[in-house]
């Protein structure tokens, strides 16, 4: 029997949960027992309020999962602005090295300039000096000397115009690069001041945002009330941020718009020292030309001044000899020396009247010439003796004239200290010789 009731009730279990959920019954009357009917309304009546309550917990983890992913995206947006702004600051920094690079460059080019200016006064300080020892010889060297202190003048003329042009720009360019390194120095404050408030930015949102959590994962509730007041909050912080970040960008634009004027200065500061190199170095040339022609100058002077000593460099002598007891005239029993002892001509003194014997006293070309003249008793002529060498010579035999003549002549090449005299041949003997001799050159 207890079977029965078991199987019996499993039987109307089943066949209840089994039931149409769309079944219709009739109205019933109240009563204090429940049928089955009334316990399938009190089903549907419970599933409709969990399926109600599923419903709203969906929707509102929908909510939250939207106002995370929201938050998460300003959150990675802000973010993004961060690190935009921090590469800004990173590119403005390394743009302020490099003004401070090119700045020391163009002191240490405009100290290079000074200095090959200072070089070329020196230059033309030495110029003017030898040109003031050639002036006392320009009567003898001639030239143009008063039309090369003329284009000295000018080109130290030249030379200080771009001195002061120089100068002119050099105070030029430290007053850009004053003014540069005020302006770099409030790009870097306001730069400073917008990096802090970034982080400050930055800080807010990260304890908003655990704030945030926290109220989502204690009151679910109470987000859920007061979502619309969080979005509107949220959206006001929305368009701060984007208001602060259009006013970064505006700020950075004009920074950058200064940068490249800046920039632009610079290139033209830096094509005018270029310039100025190019006309120190046409100067520079021009000095080389100058110098050249002083070099000319100086070598034309100390060809004059060979010349002249060439010229003053005189040499010549005439003597002669006449038969008297008091000199040898011969007749010689060997070769004998002949000494002239009555002078005509002795200019520059190389010949000594004493012994006989010329002595050149420099290197050049030399004319000799004698003649000696005898009876016919005796034979008649003579030698000229180089450095004792026999170089050329005169002869006449005696015979049926009373009388003889003879003379010969000859250029020597002789160096300095080299001597030329006169001999008797063996046997020979003058009543009256001369001997002659000129320097023709030197050489």
């Amino acid at each position: 029997m207890n079977a029965k009731a078991v199987f019996l009730l499993t039987l109307l279990g089943v066949a209840s949960s089994r039931i149409n959920k769309n079944l219709l019954c009739d109205p019933e009357p109240p009563g204090d027992t429940p049928t089955i009917c009334s316990n399938f309304k009190n089903i549907l009546y419970l599933d409709s309020v969990q399926e109600g309550h599923h419903k709203k917990q969906k929707m509102l983890e929908q909510k939250i999962d939207h106002m995370n992913d929201k938050t998460k995206e300003h959150l990675a947006s802000v973010n993004r602005d961060i690190g935009e702004l921090k590469t800004l600051v990173t590119n403005l920094t390394s743009a302020l090295e490099d003004l401070g690079r090119m700045a020391n460059q163009t002191e240490m080019r405009l100290r290079d300039a000074k200095t090959q200016l200072k070089s070329h006064e020196d230059d033309i300080a030495d110029m003017k000096r030898d040109i003031q020892d050639l002036h006392a010889h320009r009567e003898t060297v001639g030239g143009n000397l008063e039309e090369i202190e003329k284009k000295l003048g000018t080109t130290e003329r030249q030379l200080r115009e771009k001195k002061a042009k120089l100068e002119s720009l050099e105070t030029e360019t430290e007053a850009a690069f004053n003014v540069t390194e005020r302006l770099l120095n409030v790009y870097k404050n306001e730069l400073s001041n917008l990096n802090t408030k970034a982080q400050e930015l930055e800080g807010k949102f990260e304890s908003k945002l655990e704030a945030t959590k926290t109220t989502f994962g204690t009151k679910l509730d109470k987000i859920q009330e007061n979502s619309e007041a969080f979005r509107a909050k949220l959206n006001e912080q929305k368009s701060q941020a984007a208001e602060f970040r259009d006013k970064t960008e505006s700020r950075f634009t004009v920074v950058d718009e200064q940068l490249k004027t800046q920039k632009l200065t610079v290139d033209q500061q830096r094509t005018h020292i270029d310039a100025l190199k190019r006309d120190t170095a046409e100067i520079k040339h021009r000095l080389g030309t100058t110098q050249e022609k002083l070099n000319e100058q100086n070598k034309l002077r100390n060809d004059v001044d060979r010349l002249t000593e060439n010229v003053n460099a005189k040499v010549a002598f005439s003597a002669t000899v006449i038969e008297s007891p008091a000199v040898f005239t011969g007749p010689a029993d060997t070769s004998n020396l002949l000494v002239f002892d009555k002078v005509f001509t002795n200019v520059g003194n190389a010949y000594n009247p004493k012994t006989g014997i010329f002595t050149a006293p420099r290197k050049g070309v030399y004319h000799f010439s004698f003649m000696t003249f005898g009876y016919n008793l005796y034979t008649s002529g003579a030698i000229l003796v180089k450095n004792g060498h026999y170089q050329v010579s005169t002869w006449e035999f005696t015979g049926p004239d009373s009388t003889d003549t003879t003379s010969n002549t000859v250029i020597l090449e002789l160096n300095a200290g080299e001597t030329v005299n006169i001999i008797l041949w063996k046997g020979g003997k003058v009543h009256t010789s001369v001997f002659s001799g000129f320097l023709v050159f030197p050489s």
